[in-house]
C-alpha cells in the first residue's frame, strides 16, 4: 500500500485534525496565536496522528474523540520541538526559518509552554484516565530524556544502553502513546492494548534510528539536510556508537578528541563520515534498525489481516525507508 493511498483513504479524519489545531489557537494574547500558527502552517506529515487514526480504525473506533485526541498529541509534540530548538539553536525547521529565529528563544519557549498546557486543558475535557495518564507519563518521559540528553552531551562513554533510553523517551514515547490511545479508543482488550502500545515504541526507536543514519550517510539531495547536524550538536547517535564498536584503537582516539573538543569543522566531519564508510557502519546500523521493525511488525500480528493494519505496516516501511 503507498503512502499517498494511506493518506486518502484517511483524509477525512486528517482534515478533522488540521482543524482541530486552528480551533485551539485561543489565547488573549495574539503573539501566541501567531507563533503557534506559524509553527502549524509550515507544514510537517502529522506522523504521530496518523497513526493515532489508524490505531483507532484498527481497533473499529471512528468518531470524534480521534480528532481531539490527535490535536492533543501534536500540541505536545509541538512544543517539544519549539522548546528543542531553542536548546539546539537551530535555525529552521521543515525548510523555513524556526520559530526562535522569526520570534526570538523567550517568546518562542512560552508558545511552547501555551501549547503544553492548551494539550492538557483538551485532554481534562476528554475525560479518560486512563488516556490522560497515558500522555502524561510520556509528557515527563519526553522531559526527563531531554534532560538525559543533554547530560550524555558530547559524553564519549555513552552506552548503546543509555542511547535506546534517550530515543525512547525523546521519540518512541509518543508514537507508542498514540497507538495505545487507538486501542483505548476502540475498547480493545489488555492484550491488544500492550501490543499497539510495543508496536509504537519499536516503530518509534526504528524511526530515530534512520533518523540518525540519514544525518551521516544520507544523500543530501534527497534528504535536503546537510550532514553532521548531530556532531555540532554533540549528540552521540548510533553510527557513531556502531564506528567506534569497530574503529582501530588509533581511529577512536581521534573520533572522540573530535567529539569532547566540539570541533565538527569539515575536515573532521568527513573523517568520521569516510571512518563509517571504511567499517561498513550503515549496513551494521541499519541491522540493528530491522530487528526493532521486524518487532514491531511483529506487534501486529495480534490483529485481523485488513486494510488498517496494512496501512500501519506500510507506513512503518515508509518511515524508514525513506532514503536508503
Amino acid at each position: 500500500m503507498y503512502v499517498n493511498d494511506i493518506l486518502s483513504m484517511i483524509e477525512k479524519q486528517r482534515d478533522e485534525v488540521e482543524k482541530e489545531l486552528l480551533l485551539n489557537l485561543d489565547s488573549d494574547v495574539q503573539m501566541v496565536n501567531e507563533v503557534a500558527s506559524y509553527v502549524f502552517e509550515s507544514g510537517g506529515k502529522r506522523l504521530r496522528p496518523v497513526f493515532l487514526i489508524l490505531s483507532s480504525l484498527l481497533c473499529g473506533y471512528d468518531g470524534y474523540r480521534t480528532a481531539a485526541l490527535s490535536g492533543v498529541v501534536e500540541y505536545i509534540h509541538t512544543a517539544t520541538l519549539l522548546h528543542d530548538d531553542v536548546i539546539d539553536g537551530a535555525m529552521y525547521r521543515r525548510g523555513r526559518k524556526s520559530a526562535n529565529t522569526v520570534f526570538g528563544n523567550d517568546i518562542t519557549v512560552l508558545c511552547g509552554d501555551f501549547l503544553y498546557s492548551r494539550a492538557f486543558m483538551n485532554l481534562v475535557k476528554d475525560g479518560n484516565p486512563e488516556i490522560q495518564m497515558t500522555l502524561a507519563v510520556a509528557a515527563r518521559t519526553m522531559s526527563e530524556g531531554e534532560v538525559f540528553q543533554l547530560i550524555k552531551t558530547a559524553d564519549i562513554k555513552i552506552t548503546m544502553d543509555d542511547y535506546l533510553k534517550i530515543i525512547n523517551s525523546k521519540t518512541a514515547i509518543l508514537f507508542s502513546s498514540c497507538c495505545e490511545i487507538g486501542a483505548l479508543l476502540g475498547g480493545q482488550s489488555v492484550d491488544k492494548r500492550a501490543a499497539l502500545r510495543d508496536f509504537g515504541r519499536n516503530l518509534g526507536i526504528a524511526f530515530q534510528m534512520s533518523d540518525d543514519i540519514l544525518d551521516y550517510l544520507g544523500d543530501e539531495a534527497k534528504t535536503g539536510k546537510k550532514p553532521g547536524t548531530d556532531l555540532k550538536e554533540g549528540k552521540i547517535t548510533l553510527p557513531v556508537i556502531v564506528l567506534l564498536e569497530n574503529a582501530a584503537e588509533e581511529e577512536k582516539v581521534k573520533v572522540r578528541e573530535i567529539i569532547v573538543n566540539e570541533n565538527s569543522d569539515e575536515e573532521n566531519l568527513n573523517y568520521i563520515i569516510d571512518l563509517m564508510k571504511k567499517y561498513d557502519v550503515k549496513r551494521k546500523s541499519e541491522e540493528i534498525l530491522d530487528r526493532y521493525s521486524a518487532k514491531a511488525k511483529e506487534n501486529l500480528k495480534l490483529f485481523p489481516e485488513n486494510k488498517y493494519r496494512e496501512a500501519l505496516e506500510s507506513l512503518a516501511d515508509y518511515m524508514i525507508k525513506r532514503e536508503k
